[in-house]
């Protein structure tokens, strides 16, 4: 059931020339802009990359790093050699600051480009990229604190017809509504709060907790998790709920899936290539009348389809990377530079 294409299979060796002695990878962030999630990451391959390779991560490239690793290389007039690109974000973000004019120039320059899902890999190969040097690498999760469901919450689904079904949304609310936040109003307006609730992760999240009250929910707000603890909330939820209107990954995608939780999904980013409509997770069309009938159909008038969703899900939990898996599809990228015939020219 698994779709997504993952890249870091069958890793290459380093050239025995360049084997004795550790690459240097300099992260470049070229702007001071503090980031929760890029520091998350950064603090990744400190933990998983670092038997062959030394990350530093600074502003601006540094002198005489091996690879340069630009995470927003948009930013960027022009990219170092031995250079490696992330694409973050959706392709297709109509925001100026993610147009794709201010991007593909930069990831013509780069020897690699990882893409997070497939959909950010087929666009760049439509802008002219070759797809050999394209590397589909989704984010991972922490295996240290994401388990499959225990028997005792997938028991509860059994009882889906005459109980509430939890819905969970696990992402920060933006001023702009990329996540969804307009659409989820109309949305919850359609359901019903005597089959429904919410439990809401993220910062501001309160606003939604306060607008699903308003409409007779019972909702809870976690503005601020530790990860540690995101088991817990998983385990609270039935479904994860995703209306974003863009996205690249996101980061609640490999966490879904590693825990066995069926994904409501927009059909974009990484939830397009691991979910089979109404299989394992169901693809929301973002028109709230019909999303909310489909929803109230599985849910609540055929209860057996929302088990069936659910245990399809947990048939994939390990279809999800690692977040150490994750590091090494990277490290691939790496390698492949290393060992071309340009390397330490």
């Amino acid at each position: 059931m698994d779709k997504i294409t993952f890249t870091h299979e069958n890793e290459e060796e380093l050239d025995p020339l360049i084997s004795n002695k550790k690459i240097i990878v300099n992260h470049v962030m070229s702007r001071n802009i503090d980031s929760g999630i890029f520091n998350a990451i950064l603090g990744y391959f400190n933990q998983f990359g670092s038997t062959e390779f030394e990350h530093i991560t600074s502003i601006a490239p540094i002198v005489d790093a091996h690879i340069y690793h630009y995470h927003r290389p948009h930013l960027e007039e022009k990219l170092l050699p031995n250079s490696v690109c992330t694409v973050h974000h959706d392709l297709d973000d109509p925001d100026p600051w993610h147009a794709k004019f201010r991007f593909i120039p930069r990831y013509m320059e780069a020897c690699a480009v990882i893409c997070l899902n497939n959909t950010q890999k087929e666009i760049l190969i439509t802008q002219g990229l070759p797809s050999d040097k394209l590397h589909v690498v989704p984010h991972g999760y922490h295996a240290e604190y994401l388990k499959p469901k225990s028997s005792i919450v997938e028991a509860s689904h059994k009882n889906a017809g005459s109980r509430k079904i939890t819905l969970g949304i696990a992402s920060r609310r933006y001023g702009r509504r990329v996540k969804g936040e307009a659409y989820l109003l109309e949305l919850a307006k359609r359901l019903d709060p005597e089959h429904f609730n919410f439990i809401f992760v993220g910062q501001d999240r309160t606003l939604s907790t306060i607008a699903m009250r308003n409409l007779g929910y019972e909702a809870i707000a976690y503005e601020r998790l530790p990860y540690r603890m995101f088991q817990s909330f998983y385990n609270a939820i039935d479904i994860l709920l995703m209306c974003s209107s863009y996205e690249g990954g996101p980061a609640n995608t490999p966490e879904a899936l590693a825990t066995g939780t069926p994904m409501f999904s927009s059909c974009l980013g990484m939830p397009k290539d691991v979910i089979i409509n109404e299989k394992n997770g169901l693809f929301l069309t973002l028109d709230p009348d019909y999303d909310a009938q489909k929803i109230m159909d599985i849910c609540v008038y055929r209860p057996e389809k929302l088990e069936n969703i659910v245990q399809n899900a947990q048939q994939i939990v390990n279809s999800a990377l690692t977040w150490e898996q994750s590091i090494k599809g990277n490290l691939k990228a790496y390698k492949d530079i290393c060992n071309s015939s340009n390397f330490l020219k």
